[in-house]
């Protein structure tokens, strides 16, 4: 998953320094001020496919009842988390894919990136242990792709919290240099 932030980017160079072959899907939703040309250009440079997916109906139906409730400022971080995975889901058996990687970090945000919450999120959206998140992955349960050996776990990094300092120490590592304000 792809917002064209730091994260993410960074999620994709780690996903490709592993081998793994990787294409990329950016969801936008009615009230989304997402620079589409941004996501664009990281994908140009990381020379992967976007996958560009808009959240219509269904985003806005969850605002009205979000079964997980809210977060702050009417944030549906949870329920927007499920449908996002169960999205790319769809789209990944449409392409082949079988795993999913996310720049999410375990406790930058307070709702929805807790362990519980991530765990919950990949049951609901039915994605349980297929999802990589590279920036986090030593202080997160394995993902099948490790339990199968496929990727090495030594190659992945336990960053947590809200401060950037890491993730922009890591882009400069990987030589990501245009990236947006964290």
């Amino acid at each position: 998953m792809l917002s064209g932030g730091l994260d993410s980017t960074l999620a994709v160079k780690i996903a490709q320094n592993l081998g793994m072959d990787v294409e990329a899907v950016h969801f936008t939703t009615p009230f989304c001020q997402c620079d589409k040309c941004a996501v664009d250009a990281v994908g140009e440079e990381l020379k992967v496919r976007v996958h560009h997916v808009f959240l219509g109906r269904e985003f806005l139906d969850l605002l009205v009842d979000p079964p997980h409730g809210y977060g702050s400022r009417m944030n549906i971080c949870i329920d927007c988390r499920i449908l996002r995975f169960r999205r790319a889901k769809g789209l990944a058996a449409e392409i082949g894919a079988e795993y999913f990687v996310t720049g999410e970090v375990l406790d930058e945000r307070p709702f929805s990136q807790r362990l519980h919450a991530m765990r919950l999120i990949e049951r609901e959206a039915g994605v349980e242990g297929r999802v990589l998140r590279p920036l986090s992955a030593k202080l997160l349960p394995e993902t099948e792709l490790e339990k199968e050996g496929a990727i090495d776990r030594g190659a992945l990094y336990s960053i947590r919290g809200r401060r950037r300092l890491p993730q922009m120490r890591l882009a400069e590592e990987l030589g990501i240099k245009d990236y947006p304000c964290p």
